[in-house]
């Protein structure tokens, strides 16, 4: 078992959340990839392990760990990947508006989460000169990944 499956079902249980066969084969899923996923990929890779979810059942997964900051929505995409739970330095859990950033490249469709240094500053600039209080941003980037940008 990775130390992200661990977590994962760690923060379920401690949510008070039963660890389904379903969840827990999504969740050990995500644990092997470092790429983003849709729902209908999710399905295509479990149907292919013999497991049969169907797709409503993933979406609600995927809806209870975006929830429970297990997972990070990329908007740009219409996927999701998982939240790096094994550094909490990397993802804490524990922020109040879990906003995450993500590289997206163009070509090969890798997304790279990061974490932007002076975007507190930017978000309160933008809050005093709008009098909104932001509880929560996205942001994206798109362009060509180093890998891609070899060829």
């Amino acid at each position: 078992m990775t130390l992200y499956t661990e977590k994962a079902l760690s923060i379920l249980k401690n949510s008070g959340l039963r660890i389904t066969k379903p969840r827990r084969l999504v969740i050990e899923l995500l644990a092997k990839t470092s790429r983003s996923l849709s729902a209908y990929e999710i399905k295509e890779a479990l149907d292919q392990d013999g497991h049969k979810v169907d797709t409503v059942s993933i979406y609600r997964i995927i809806d209870c760990l975006y929830e429970n900051h297990l997972i990070h929505r990329v908007l740009t995409t219409g996927k999701v990947m998982k939240c790096k739970l094994e550094n909490e330095h990397e993802c804490e859990l524990n922020q109040s508006d879990h906003c995450h950033h993500f590289l997206i490249c163009q070509q090969c469709g890798s997304v790279e989460e990061v974490h932007c240094p002076g975007i507190d500053s930017v978000v309160s600039a933008m809050e005093e000169a709008s009098g909104y209080r932001i509880n929560r941003h996205y942001l994206e980037f798109s362009g060509i990944c180093p890998q891609c940008n070899l060829v």
